[in-house]
């Protein structure tokens, strides 16, 4: 989700046709595929110089290729997505059945999702404003947003890095974020390139874990508090920091970790197969359905959602994080509704 290989690219002629009709801009016909609909947005992950019809730059010679309906800017090595042993089988299941790992996820993972990304969606006209997944995996919400990733899966239309996207900047309406930041080294560069690539009033959804056991997809780097997630988004205006994953789903994946510890006996390969046993206690956390509306399940939490949009007078882009300069009231804004 977030390397990138970019290739030199020889100008050997227009593909698919040439260079961006542009009927296929903004204010022009609806594209009915993504990767068509960000044609004429496409600029140098580098230097920022529009690319042209071969995907690649004038200036520096740096891009990409097209492969049927998906954009390749780089992104992870094979061998960096089968690292860890539990990484290796998830992405085995997402090439080969794209369709089947979401719902998968939903049934065996301890995590209760609240429902976000969908009532986020509803806040836009997605026929017109261009709205991209970052770190999409094989997710997808609607056929009509943009989902980019790391990774080349099937459902995926960029493949790229997260920090530095082929997209001119303020070129989107709106960015989701589900389960990335924990799993790169510099989340505050993801950040920065949210900012850079929503619209001034463009608005975005971010979910990050709390308490959760390492998981590698396919590194594992860091968490965030609800107070750490206002801050590392201080820049924009934040609309809200709320619990995502109640205290119910940290309690049974902790608690799954646990006996599969302690009744390995010191044994990692027993380890390993005791593991998708302890799934069986995940049904446990449909206990959220209560308990994540607790007033203090922020203390326990297994993640937050952060809900926060680029201020309408944006020019320039804030050094986000802690020493950012942003709203003061961004803080105060914070609830665990």
């Amino acid at each position: 989700m977030d390397r990138t290989r970019p290739v030199h690219v020889p100008d050997h002629g227009p593909d698919h046709g040439g260079a961006p009709d542009p009927a296929d801009d903004r204010g022009g016909a609806v594209m009915s595929r993504p990767v068509d609909r960000i044609r004429s947005v496409l600029a140098c992950p580098s230097c920022r110089v529009p690319l042209d019809g071969a995907y690649a730059c004038p200036a520096c010679g740096l891009g990409g290729r097209r492969d049927g309906d998906r954009l390749l800017f780089g992104g992870f090595a094979d061998a960096e997505l089968r690292e860890d042993p539990l990484n290796r089988l998830k992405d085995a299941v997402k090439r080969r059945l794209p369709w089947a790992y979401p719902l998968a996820v939903q049934v065996v993972s301890p995590v209760l999702l609240r429902r976000f990304v969908r009532p986020f969606l509803a806040g836009f006209d997605l026929d017109r404003d261009l709205v991209a997944d970052l770190g999409a995996g094989t997710n997808r919400y609607d056929p009509r947003v943009l989902c980019v990733d790391g990774a080349a899966y099937p459902t995926v239309d960029l493949v790229g890095d997260l920090r530095a996207l082929p997209l001119a900047g303020e070129s989107l309406d709106g960015v989701i974020s589900v389960a990335v930041l924990e799993h790169v080294p510099d989340p505050r560069a993801h950040v920065e390139e949210m900012w850079r690539l929503l619209r001034p009033g463009g608005r975005l959804l971010c979910y990050v874990p709390f308490m959760q056991p390492f998981h590698a997809s396919p590194y594992d780097y860091q968490r965030f508090s609800r107070a750490g997630l206002a801050e590392l988004f201080r820049g924009f205006e934040v609309l809200g920091v709320r619990v995502g994953a109640g205290p119910t789903s940290a309690l049974v994946w902790v608690l799954q970790e646990w006996l599969a510890l302690l009744l390995s006996f010191g044994s990692s390969r027993l380890y390993r197969l005791l593991t998708p046993l302890m799934w069986l206690l995940s049904p446990l956390k449909l206990v959220d359905l209560l308990l994540a509306r607790h007033p203090e399940a922020a203390v326990s939490a297994s993640g937050f959602v952060v809900e926060a949009r680029k201020p309408l007078r944006a020019s320039t882009q804030p050094q986000l994080g802690a020493a950012a300069v942003g709203p003061r009231a961004a803080t105060e804004r914070i609830s665990s509704a």
